[in-house]
């Protein structure tokens, strides 16, 4: 079956929650890798092998969750020649700063980095640019239509779980099933057991996604088992206070608080509680 919705992005925004979620709805289905990366990484193996990685599955929504599609211009050029028009995409956007301290604890968490967030941001260019949203977002809509891309905040999937999933339901035309647990949370705050063995475990997960084996990987990854050993340590929430201020990090602020007006002219969201983050970071006492 040819799929028909996708997630777009962001990054750090809620793409495990939405997986763990649609993985047992019953009105969707999706493959067992949660990100084919066929769009921008992968597109010379052809239409056709993407098709193929949707063979067997037969639901009102079939379709893939990668994070990383909304921040290339040629793959949602892509997307738009190859989804019918009956497609839904989604794109879920997190307080840009918060979303940043999120990014820059998982790149700790997984062994790329041990600076702090300022140095951090010198040698991690995804770090602003998954932040930045209003171009992309602005690029998705001109080619996939407003009508069929669906946005919404995941400050309300972290404020009231279960009318987010109904939001989910409703964004992809499928019924709302209440018990399913919306109000598990993925959180960030466990560190690697080892740091070496997670670089060396994902440098092999990505020679056999080439290799075409992104399904191995894909069941891997999802097993607890495997999430026990590599991390230990509490979970905690990323908080806007994580980080300490910097002249490099009030000029992103300032930058955020752009976009954020942007963003609520073409998106027709309240990103209030945006500002309200910027505004209380940037106050004199945090920087």
């Amino acid at each position: 079956m040819k799929p028909n919705f996708l997630y777009l992005g962001g990054d750090k925004c809620g793409s495990t929650w939405l997986h763990r979620i649609l993985m047992q709805h019953p009105e969707t289905q999706l493959p067992s890798s949660k990100e084919l990366f066929f769009f921008d990484r992968y597109f010379d193996r052809g239409t056709e092998w993407y098709t193929r990685q949707f063979e067997g599955l037969d639901a009102p929504r079939v379709g893939e969750i990668c994070h990383d599609y909304l921040y290339s211009p040629a793959a949602l050029e892509r997307i738009a020649d190859y989804f019918d028009d009956n497609a839904i995409f989604l794109i879920f956007l997190r307080n840009p700063y918060v979303r940043m301290l999120s990014h820059h604890r998982y790149l700790q968490r997984i062994g790329k980095t041990t600076s702090a967030l300022d140095a951090a941001l010198a040698s991690h260019g995804g770090l602003i640019a998954h932040s930045l949203y209003l171009r992309p977002v602005q690029q998705a809509i001109n080619l996939l239509g407003r009508e069929r891309v669906k946005i919404l905040k995941f400050e309300d999937l972290a404020g009231d779980p279960l009318r987010f999933g109904q939001s989910v339901s409703d964004a992809l035309g499928i019924r709302f099933v209440a018990d399913l647990p919306y109000a598990d949370r993925v959180l960030e705050g466990s560190s690697a057991r080892s740091a070496r063995l997670v670089r060396i475990l994902r440098a092999a997960g990505w020679r056999l996604r080439d290799a075409g084996l992104q399904n191995l990987v894909g069941s891997v990854k999802s097993h607890p088992l495997v999430e026990r050993l590599l991390f230990q340590g509490k979970s905690a929430r990323t908080s806007s206070g994580d980080a300490h201020m910097t002249p490099r990090i009030a000029r992103l602020i300032q930058q955020f608080r752009e976009e954020a007006i942007g963003l609520e002219q073409i998106c027709d969201l309240d990103f209030s509680d945006w500002h309200a983050t910027l505004d209380g970071v940037a106050e004199p006492g945090n920087q």
